[in-house]
């Protein structure tokens, strides 16, 4: 993962969370353009921020760097349907998705 996909991914969970830049910046006590200048591309965001950026907007690691971040939760919530599936219905799903366009 790049710097530029880093600093979308800050910005969608940020956005998601209705957070703006500023307050963002303000609690991770940075100046108040530090997360517009990270998302800008201005300069780049060290590890050790990353994960309080990740920890303040209350998700976790594994979803900020899904690779489908975007639809993380619902794709989760899928896969906890299926699991609890019994094998037979399991089986009329995939053939009902195989069939699906």
């Amino acid at each position: 993962m790049d710097l530029n996909e880093i600093a979308l991914r800050i910005w969608h969970f940020r956005n998601q969370k209705q957070l703006s830049a500023r307050e963002l910046s303000l609690r991770l006590g940075k100046s108040p353009t530090y997360i517009n200048q990270i998302e800008s591309r201005n300069f780049t965001v060290s590890l050790p921020v990353l994960l309080d950026i990740i920890e303040i907007l209350n998700i976790s690691c594994a979803q900020f760097f899904a690779e489908n971040y975007a639809t993380y939760n619902q794709d989760n919530e899928i896969i906890d349907i299926l699991k609890k599936l019994p094998p037979e219905r399991k089986k009329s799903f995939i053939d009902l998705m195989k069939n699906t366009k």
